[in-house]
C-alpha cells in the first residue's frame, strides 16, 4: 500500500488526517509531519526519514503532501524525491486527502500522485461561478 505523510506549518498536517478520519474511518499507512519555526532542519529531516521507513517500508512508495511549494515543508521533503519511491506533491487540500484514501491501490506511485493531484486541482471552487452555470 503507497503510504501517505503529510508534512505542513504548524499541526495543519495532523487537522487534516483527522478531518479526513471523520469522514472515512481509521487511516493506515499516514503520517502528519508539523513543523514549527523553532524546529531545527536536522530535526525536521530526521522525522520526515522515519515516517518515510514507517509508511513506506513495504515499498509500494510514499507521497508526501505539503502545504505549500517552496516552504519548508515541500524544501525538505524535495530532498526525499526519488521517483518511483517517494513523489512530493504541494498545495494539499482535503479533497485530496480523500482521493488518496479512496484511489484503487493498482496506481503506480507517479499515477496515483497525478490522479490525486487534478482531483485536488478539481476541488477549487468559486461558488458563484458553479452556481451561474
Amino acid at each position: 500500500m503507497t503510504g501517505l505523510i503529510i508534512a505542513t506549518h504548524g499541526n495543519l498536517a495532523e487537522e487534516f488526517l483527522q478531518a479526513c478520519s471523520t469522514i472515512i474511518g481509521p487511516l493506515a499507512m499516514a503520517r502528519s509531519i508539523a513543523i514549527r519555526r523553532e524546529d531545527a532542519v536536522e530535526e525536521i529531516r530526521g522525522r520526515l526519514a522515519a515516517a518515510i521507513e514507517e509508511v513506506g517500508g513495504d515499498g509500494h512508495g510514499v507521497l508526501i503532501m505539503t502545504d505549500m511549494f517552496g516552504g519548508t515543508p515541500a524544501n525538505l521533503s524535495l530532498t526525499f524525491l526519488d521517483p518511483g519511491k517517494v513523489e512530493v506533491l504541494t498545495g494539499v487540500n482535503l479533497p485530496m486527502i480523500l482521493k488518496f484514501f479512496n484511489t484503487q491501490e493498482n496506481l503506480s506511485l507517479v499515477e496515483r500522485a497525478a490522479l490525486v493531484k487534478a482531483y485536488g486541482q478539481q476541488g477549487i471552487t468559486l461558488a458563484s461561478e458553479f452556481l451561474t452555470k
